[in-house]
């Protein structure tokens, strides 16, 4: 088989099609055909071709995972749930018939190869140190703490479910001067201004759901 063209493609400038004998085999971004050393004209095996074709995924894989993480900050099981939900369980391909009916058809996938996928790119990530739950963690508090005033039993409650480990929301939490009796005043008081949080009991309620103790709820609203 040979490398018939390569070409800039149009959407995604950094991205280049291979053509082998004159049909489009895969695709790569500007530092993998360098990297990979594919040049028009060269002679490659099903071997090579094959080799290429996974080289295609992990670098697709790895940038729109990059562009998943510019959103916010990812911890590590958030990232890693992306990539299985993304990959390993793909939406059904949608397409139209000669009549405009559109059809879905399920796409299969090799979840050994997958499972691999999966482990290189988050491999390269944490190298990149694109995902720290430390760092993440960090974040997250310090975001929390500026906007929404939350109890300590809350930040555990939510970085818990991103998958962060107890020693590091620990670790973390010593390092924040956390009011929580603060918190909670002024998280009263800016409830109180609402009208269905006139009632003491849809308030006590909410405020135990934030993760805040009935003691100090009761001592906030007297």
């Amino acid at each position: 088989m040979k490398i018939t063209k390569i070409q800039q493609q149009q959407r995604a400038k950094d991205r280049y099609s291979i053509y082998v004998d004159e049909k489009y085999a895969f695709s790569v971004n500007e530092y993998q055909l360098i990297e990979l050393k594919i040049h028009s004209g060269d002679e490659i095996s099903q071997k090579q071709l094959d080799y290429f074709a996974t080289e295609s995924q992990f670098g697709k894989a790895y940038e729109r995972t990059i562009n998943y993480l510019m959103i916010r900050p990812r911890s590590e099981k958030e990232v890693r749930d992306y990539l299985t939900r993304t990959y390993m369980y793909p939406k059904p391909k949608s397409y139209v018939d000669k009549s405009g009916q559109r059809h879905f058809k399920k796409q299969t996938v090799d979840k050994e190869q997958i499972a691999a996928l999966i482990t290189r790119v988050m491999d390269r990530l944490q190298t990149k140190g694109h995902i720290n739950d430390e760092s993440f963690a960090k974040t997250w508090i310090e975001s929390r703490m500026l906007h929404k005033k939350p109890s300590r039993r809350k930040l555990e409650q939510e970085l818990t479910q991103k998958g962060v480990s107890q020693s590091i929301i620990a670790t973390q939490l010593q390092n924040f001067n956390l009011n929580e009796k603060g918190n909670l005043l002024e998280l009263v008081n800016k409830k109180r201004k609402l009208i269905r949080y006139q009632d003491d009991t849809k308030l006590i309620a909410y405020l135990l759901r934030q993760g805040f103790n009935y003691d100090d709820i009761k001592d906030a609203l007297a």
